[in-house]
């Protein structure tokens, strides 16, 4: 008989001795909450009506993730709110609630109501009883309340890349008509972004809550002629992680669809070896990270890992087959642009490779900057003069950009007064260096 079938001793493994990990760093699930109502502010428009006339306005970046108001003569905007309202009827008391912003998150009957104002995983209002009353809690709570029957302040708003007419004339009926302002102005945000941090040349990057798109500047003029869009942003970052969540953690609690289930109830095959070590797997290291996992702890059962999904998602931006979308990435986008498009420019493509500037929410992921200048050297002629930047705040840059335009003669020749509306119709619009072209007609 061989001596290895009589041998009872164990031979020593030669294996590493198990690495140990520190304790895992937990972050408490954050969700959308009702902290307090919010006081009616009427310093404010005291202010703005002691100032000498036309040198102020309401500034409203009406964002697809966040609506953010104030006056033009201060730094920050005075409330930033999701664009919802949520209306419900009490049939005990025999009233009809309606709520908007933060305050549709007061309790269950209103949450459960929530509509949003625009499209979904776009920047285009669609629901305009939602947009009405965002606008109407806006105008309340900055002290227009005392205004006799109409909103006696200019306003100027940000708009999507491109906007479409119908959305623009709905919207001028809303404030002309509905709230009676004196005058409009329109821009694009991530232009007012750009001119609020000293832009004059250069590729504007702007990756927000629905979409990312790239703008070339030239002398502080857009170029909306070459400006390219991708249609990933960060709600679809969000419903993408959303999906691989589902997909690891498929009997996760509260997450659970009707399909999942059906995929749970396949027959597995039994092993007939012993088991091998569970916590060493590489499906443990995916689902629960490299420490054991104690099947008894309620806690942990409760808890998600992420570790690949934290590179994979914000990846897509930079190469969308990863999600399925049939579209080429941000560095190819901008790529594309800078060596074919803008040649032809005085001074060809250089003067813009100079400043590629980064705004929006989306672009705050760490290395966001890094990873696009990495792609766009490997593209670019050897010794190119590439330099990015960041927005010095890529969320709040847009609305201090538009209340520095405010008051300008630029603004001045932008709005649209109420004379010109009811003269001209409800299309009528002004080209300026930071808004959209008027549509061919």
């Amino acid at each position: 008989m061989a001596p290895s079938a009589t041998d009872d001793g164990i031979p020593a493994s030669k294996l590493p001795p198990p690495r140990e990990y520190p304790p895992a760093k937990i972050f408490p699930m954050r969700e959308a909450r009702f902290d307090k109502p919010m006081a009616i502010q009427h310093d404010g428009r005291e202010k703005a009506l002691a100032r000498p006339p036309g040198t102020c306005a309401i500034v409203i970046d009406n964002g697809s993730n966040a609506v953010r108001a104030g006056w033009s003569f201060e730094d920050k905007p005075r409330m930033s709110i999701p664009p919802i309202m949520s209306k419900y009827r009490d049939r005990k008391a025999g009233k009809t609630y309606s709520f908007a912003g933060n305050d549709c998150y007061a309790d269950a009957n209103s949450r459960s109501h929530v509509r949003n104002a625009f499209e979904q995983g776009t920047g285009i209002v669609t629901n305009w009883d939602a947009m009405e009353h965002v606008l109407d809690y806006i105008f309340l709570k900055l002290g227009m309340n005392n205004a006799e029957g109409n909103i006696d302040m200019p306003i100027v708003m940000t708009e999507a890349v491109a906007n479409f007419s119908y959305v623009r004339k709905t919207m001028n009926e809303t404030l002309f008509e509905c709230y009676g302002a004196p005058s409009v102005a329109y821009g694009i945000d991530s232009l007012f972004s750009y001119r609020h941090n000293k832009g004059t040349t250069g590729l504007v990057v702007s990756s927000s809550h629905t979409s990312t798109h790239v703008i070339p500047v030239y002398n502080q003029k857009a170029m909306l002629a070459q400006a390219t869009r991708l249609n990933w942003g960060g709600w679809h970052s969000a419903e993408y992680l959303l999906k691989l969540l589902r997909l690891k953690y498929p009997a996760f609690v509260g997450k659970l669809s009707p399909s999942q289930a059906e995929h749970m109830i396949l027959p597995t095959s039994t092993r007939t070896r012993p088991s091998v070590d569970w916590s060493k797997s590489m499906l443990h290291a995916f689902a629960r990270g490299p420490r054991p996992f104690d099947t008894a702890s309620q806690a942990e059962a409760n808890q998600i890992h992420l570790n690949v999904e934290r590179i994979r998602v914000p990846e897509v931006v930079f190469r969308p087959s990863i999600a399925g979308v049939d579209q080429a990435g941000l560095v190819e986008i901008t790529g594309d642009i800078l060596t074919h498009r803008l040649v032809d420019q005085v001074g060809g493509s250089d003067a813009f490779l100079k400043d590629v500037f980064l705004t929006g929410g989306n672009t705050l992921f760490k290395n966001f900057d890094q990873r696009l200048r990495d792609g766009l050297a490997a593209l670019l002629p050897a010794g190119s003069p590439l330099r990015t930047r960041r927005a010095a705040d890529p969320l709040l840059d847009a609305w201090r950009g538009a209340a520095e335009w405010s008051g300008g003669d630029a603004w001045k020749a932008a709005a649209v007064t109420k004379a010109e509306y009811e003269e001209k119709g409800h299309e009528y619009l002004k080209e300026h260096d930071l808004g959209n072209n008027c549509p061919p007609v």
